[in-house]
This record gives C-alpha cells, sequence and structure tokens, in this order.
C-alpha cells in the first residue's frame, strides 16, 4: 500500500505565494485611496454631527452652547485649526474657554491621514443660542490636503444654525498651506 503524505510541496507553496504577491501589489494601491476617501467623508460626518449636536443640546438646554477647537480636549485653541480636534461645551455666560472640565460635553480627535481643518480667519468658534441660532458671520471650516488640487470642501454654519457640507468632485487649490 502506497501512501502518499498530505500537504503541499514547495513548488505549489512559492507559486501560491507568487499569486498572492501579484494580488496584493495591484489591490493595495485601490485600497490606500479607497482608506483615503473614507477618512475624508469620516471628518466631514464627524464635524457636521458634532455642531448638530451642540445645536440640539442648546435648544433642548435652553443655554448656548459653543464648539470650538481644542488641542487638548479641555480648552480651546486661538486660532483656526482645527486638526488636532474640537470640543463641544455648555457656555451659560458665553465664555470663550469652558469654566470647568464637567462643561465638557464632548471632546473628538484631530483628524488622521494628511487631512487639515481651518476656520476662516474671524471666527475661530461657533455658539449656538438657546433658540438654536449661531449668530454672527457664517463659519466655514475648511477640508484640505497636502498638494496641488487639495481643497477638498467645506463644513458651513449658517446663521440660522444649520450645519451643511460643500464638497468638490474635483478639487481645488487649498486656501491655505496643511
Amino acid at each position: 500500500m502506497n501512501r502518499k503524505e498530505a500537504g503541499f510541496s514547495l513548488v505549489e507553496l512559492v507559486i501560491t505565494l507568487a499569486v498572492l504577491a501579484i494580488i496584493m501589489a495591484i489591490a493595495l494601491p485601490a485600497f490606500g485611496g479607497m482608506l483615503q476617501r473614507t477618512r475624508e467623508a469620516s471628518t466631514y460626518h464627524l464635524l457636521t454631527a458634532s455642531l448638530a449636536t451642540a445645536r440640539l443640546r442648546a435648544v433642548k438646554d435652553g443655554a448656548p452652547v459653543t464648539v470650538c477647537p481644542s488641542r487638548d480636549g479641555r480648552t480651546c485653541r486661538g486660532d483656526e485649526v482645527w486638526s488636532d480636534g474640537w470640543i463641544l461645551y455648555r457656555d451659560p455666560d458665553r465664555d470663550d474657554q469652558p469654566q470647568a472640565d464637567d462643561a465638557v460635553l464632548q471632546h473628538l480627535d484631530g483628524v488622521r491621514g494628511n487631512l487639515a481643518l481651518r476656520s476662516t480667519t474671524g471666527r475661530r468658534r461657533v455658539r449656538f443660542l438657546p433658540s438654536g441660532w449661531a449668530s454672527g458671520n457664517n463659519l466655514s471650516i475648511r477640508l484640505c490636503r497636502p498638494g496641488e488640487d487639495g481643497f477638498l470642501g467645506s463644513v458651513i454654519v449658517n446663521n440660522a444654525g444649520r450645519p451643511r457640507t460643500e464638497r468638490y468632485s474635483t478639487p481645488k487649490r487649498c486656501p491655505f498651506q496643511p
């Protein structure tokens, strides 16, 4: 009785690994692009959801709620850089900073994947009033990636407090250097 050993031969293993390497070489660049597009879409969704949450919370609580860029998750930054993250905080006295740690309602970490977020000059934060309105100028937070045509779009909050996204199917020149 002849008994064959079960398993792969060295030749079969080498051929299988070669085919796998070819498939991976074709798939990885496409996967990287898909991952970058997913990061971009997630950034839009997270920022828009945070702004909508702050607006609803201001109406529900009957007190102002502010959203601002934050590096540490406890205080607002003094510039227009939102890339490091942002916070939502109860703001009954309309202060430029949260007055206590428990005033912070939500903290979101910064964006990843070579993306940059900056608000327009002159408006560093948005304060939602108990009516849901965000009085003052419109706030635009621009999303860019490094490169010649890196301006992907903006999240815009109008005076009525409604956040919306504006995305470009063909990216444009970024108004700031990421």
